[in-house]
């Protein structure tokens, strides 16, 4: 008999079919208990500083401006695709409608593997994802339909599955109470009540979102409306509804993944390969119409300013949580970790031509930090990231209209809530000597996490106290807030860090009312699950909370560079 959870070797092109709900029945009492019982196991030996001692960033061993300290592991070459080469199609997630059940609900199923993975162009890499080696399905869950989901883990070690941006009970999150132990299955049942968006999923577990999501665990959630057929946008997928997930990664010279390979990784772990779809620097055939690009940064901490080479303009109609009131003309996008837009494209007039797609990074993401060593090379040039080849019309062309949807004005009524985020720099004076001396003492993987990732990739160093909001680390026994079930909340974060960050909240959606007192740009007046807020910044968002959530399922709200929420800067609230 054939070892189930053996790795096997595909092309990221393969297309699998989704599996079917059999398998063994396991309570979420067992779940739960199987999962605590394995993370004990397999987080023995992890170490977790107590502290962090009073010292600048420039002083940091192997921080200084320009110095790494390497973690002896041989990297790949960085940048082996000239700019400019487009070889590889670029894979389509397949898309999952679900199965129609007896009670009128639709089942889907997800099953998390490792697997083996060409995302280099000759390369074999060992990676995780879901119903594959990498990535996983696009869920195509229609409006108010209820849905059964089950994830199946068949993974070494516990991981959870989050909903990120879909309005769910606390109870079907996936957020870091929600572990899923080896060999386990958990059965998520929900309806979503909100505007069709663009959501995704990936892995949500306390101290191992950013090496989980590393190693290959996400995929796309499409909420269905309706409302863009009506409208007349394009919505053939994969003809011209194109998902484009962009990822960086770094990988050593046999192929296998990086993870944490220098100190500066602590401040967000970015690559120096960038990935489409899970494909280095690929092509897209498309038609000469108007196109619909569904831009997700699917990165640990990378921040991409999406441009054309060609300066072609482009139109946002949507943001992570729902359409705009209208097409915003743009010829730049800024999008952070976690943050999504969709844009489309006139290619009417370019049939037999091509555009590519990239990070136009130079002008403004060096800006996003007052230390310059936090923008690599690539922040400071930018790099090419798809080639659009445009082809023949298919006869089924979308439009874009003057107007997409009313987005309906909230009024709170409660008091305010305010949040504070902190740096490096904003801790000095409150560190103690433990943390400090794993900060500095990478290199042979001292103080890191066990090798056991895909292929043997380090896992990182999680839960130390590095970053805090309200100068509170994340504690799964702390609840940090209390919100009133139905109520609407106007939440002011400001940004004392010395770095930019993207502050996610679960459970709802929010509108931003304001950045330093003036009203955000047209193309961020939508719904967001995911805000960019700068240093020195302060920004007001007004969300209602319809959705419940107690203690022992809290939301999370959090920076979204996963490094940064893996190492304190989470806070958990109720709703009730």
């Amino acid at each position: 008999m054939k070892n189930a959870n053996a790795a096997k070797t595909v092309d990221v092109h393969d297309i699998r079919k989704p599996t079917n709900l059999s398998g063994v029945h396991v309570t979420r009492r067992q779940i739960v208990v199987g999962a605590v019982a394995s993370s004990a196991l397999w987080l023995t030996g992890r170490t977790h500083a107590q502290g962090m001692g009073s010292m600048k960033m420039g002083s940091m061993p192997g921080m200084a401006q320009g110095g790494m300290s390497g973690m002896g592991v041989r990297a790949a070459p960085s940048a082996a695709v000239p700019t400019g080469v487009f070889t590889r199609p670029m894979p389509i997630p397949a898309q999952l409608g679900g199965q129609a059940q007896a009670d009128g609900s639709l089942a889907y199923a997800l099953r998390i593997t490792p697997g083996t993975s060409r995302l280099l162009a000759g390369i074999h890499t060992p990676t995780w994802g879901y119903n594959g080696s990498y990535l996983g399905p696009t869920l195509r869950i229609p409006q108010g339909k209820r849905v059964r989901i089950q994830v199946r883990n068949a993974l070494n070690q516990p991981t959870t599955t989050h909903w990120h941006g879909a309005h769910v009970p606390g109870t079907m999150d996936g957020g870091p109470q929600s572990l899923i132990a080896p060999g386990h299955s958990m059965n998520y049942t929900y309806t979503l009540d909100q505007p069709g968006a663009t959501l995704w999923y990936h892995p949500h577990p306390d101290g191992l979102t950013g090496p989980h999501v590393y190693a290959g665990m996400a995929g796309l959630l499409l909420v269905d409306d309706g409302v863009d057929r009506t409208l007349g946008l394009p919505h053939t997928w994969g003809v011209d509804d194109i998902p484009v997930i962009v990822q960086d990664r770094r990988f050593a010279g046999n192929g296998a993944l990086l993870y944490m390979h220098s100190t500066m990784d602590r401040m967000g772990m970015k690559g120096d390969h960038f990935l489409a779809n899970g494909c280095e620097q690929p092509y897209v055939d498309v038609p000469a119409q108007w196109v619909r690009l569904r831009l997700v940064n699917g990165s640990n901490a990378r921040v991409y300013n999406f441009a054309f080479a060609s300066g072609q303009r482009f139109y946002v109609v949507a943001t992570e949580a729902g359409l705009l009131a209208h097409p915003v003309e743009m010829r730049s996008l800024l999008l952070a970790a976690a943050e999504r837009a969709e844009i489309l494209l006139d290619l009417r007039k370019l049939q037999g031509k091509s555009l590519v797609l990239r990070s136009d990074s130079g002008p403004i993401v060096p800006t996003l930090s007052s230390m310059p060593m936090d923008a690599d090379r690539f922040d400071r040039q930018g790099f090419d990231l798809l080639q659009l080849r445009v082809g023949a019309p298919t006869g089924k062309p979308g439009r874009l209209p003057d107007h997409l949807v009313a987005i309906p004005a909230l009024h709170p009524d409660a008091p305010e809530r305010r949040f504070s985020l902190q740096g490096m720099q904003g801790m000095q004076g409150s560190m103690g000597s433990g943390a400090m001396g794993a900060m500095g003492g990478m290199s042979g993987n001292r103080g890191m996490g066990a090798n056991t990732g895909p292929g043997g990739m380090n896992m990182g160093v999680g839960m130390e106290k590095l970053f805090s909001i309200n100068h509170q680390f994340m504690d799964m026994a702390v609840i940090n807030q209390r919100i009133r079930l139905g109520s609407t909340e106007i939440w002011t974060v400001s940004n004392d860090a010395e770095m930019a960050h993207p502050f996610h909240v679960h459970g709802t959606s929010f509108q931003i009312l304001a950045r330093d007192g003036v009203a955000p740009p047209e193309h961020e007046r939508g719904w967001k699950d995911v805000v960019f807020v700068r240093r020195n910044q302060t920004v007001r968002l007004i969300a209602r909370f319809d959705q419940p959530a107690g203690p022992d399922h809290p939301f999370m709200y959090h920076c979204h560079i996963l490094e940064h929420e893996d190492n304190g800067m989470m806070g958990q609230f109720t709703v009730a």
